[in-house]
């Protein structure tokens, strides 16, 4: 693997795989390589290549799907190894219909032992879809898609390894934001044990404030979710409304997730589906409103 160090660049001292001329190199190669091989070997390549830029302690701890690095003690990897394996088992079970992982390559977890030097990573991507919360953590979906976490609790670090491995197997579609977070939050309530409440009166109350006829275009666009204030945890409650709601009618909704797409928000897809409106379900929970999905009035607005 040689000829990889010749496709990076360095950023906040960080190594960046030029992944479109790997890419190309690569693909000369597959004609006599397994690709999960080749693909497993240029992830160890690049991994090794990055914890030499990163300060002593940091490690790699492999499994069947997965090749972890973290600067975490042997006990602490080999446990969340294991739950990554059991994550992703579950994930595919639950999800049966909808989520899918496919490519190439085992998936790689990079959990960084200090704030600063997380920043640092994230930052040369820019704004990616799936940002957990405060940005625990993040799936980044660019290249070789990878995990990128902050250093937490065995817990705390579960719950965010579901939330963005959940986007990671939902990769495939063409789905709206709303629909991947909530879905994100949704598992992690069922493979974590963590619950998210989403219905009580000051939760209720808060969306009666916040949400109007237009902002909603926010939440539908994806934008929202974003926000620095109450708009995006409320955004990620409001989208897991809706998932639970339609994942009621499991079938109907495994055919809706596969035809939802992200440029009209699913609103073709949910009135072909369900008979509904996108609107008439904010419509349940807000109240009456012009709430239904308006991409017309997207264009130069993302």
């Amino acid at each position: 693997m040689d000829w990889l160090l010749n496709h990076f660049t360095v950023h906040e001292q960080l190594p960046r795989p030029n992944w479109e001329t790997i890419f190309k190199h690569a693909d000369e190669k597959l004609n006599h390589r397994e690709p999960n091989e080749l693909w497993t070997e240029v992830a160890r390549a690049w991994i090794d290549e990055l914890i030499q830029h990163l300060p002593v302690g940091y490690t790699t701890t492999e499994s069947n799907n997965f090749i972890l690095v973290s600067n975490e003690q042997d006990h602490y990897n080999k446990s969340m190894s294991r739950f990554l394996e059991s994550c992703r088992r579950g994930l595919l079970s639950n999800l049966a219909g909808i989520a899918n992982d496919q490519g190439y390559g085992k998936h790689v977890v990079i959990i960084f032992g200090d704030i600063d030097r997380y920043y640092d990573y994230v930052s040369y991507y820019g704004p990616q879809e799936g940002t957990y919360g405060l940005s625990a953590g993040m799936y980044m979906n660019y290249g070789y898609g990878h995990f990128v976490f902050q250093h937490d609790t065995l817990d705390m670090a579960e719950a965010v390894a579901t939330h963005e491995m959940t986007h990671a197997l939902l990769n495939h579609l063409p789905i709206p934001a709303w629909l991947n977070e909530g879905l994100a939050v949704n598992m992690e309530s069922i493979i974590t044990g963590h619950v998210h409440p989403i219905r009580n009166q000051a939760m209720f109350n808060k969306h009666q404030r916040f949400w109007n006829e237009q902002n909603i275009q926010e939440f539908w666009r994806g934008e929202s979710f974003f926000r620095a204030d109450d708009g995006g945890q409320l955004s990620y409650q409001l989208a897991q409304i809706l998932v639970t709601n339609l994942a009621e009618n499991y079938p109907s909704f495994v055919e809706f997730a596969n035809k939802a797409n992200w440029q009209d928000s699913g609103e073709a897809a949910i009135e072909d589906i369900f008979d509904i409106s996108l609107g008439d379900m904010i419509a349940n929970f807000l109240g009456e409103g012009e709430w239904w999905p308006m991409p017309e009035k997207w264009q130069g607005q993302n």
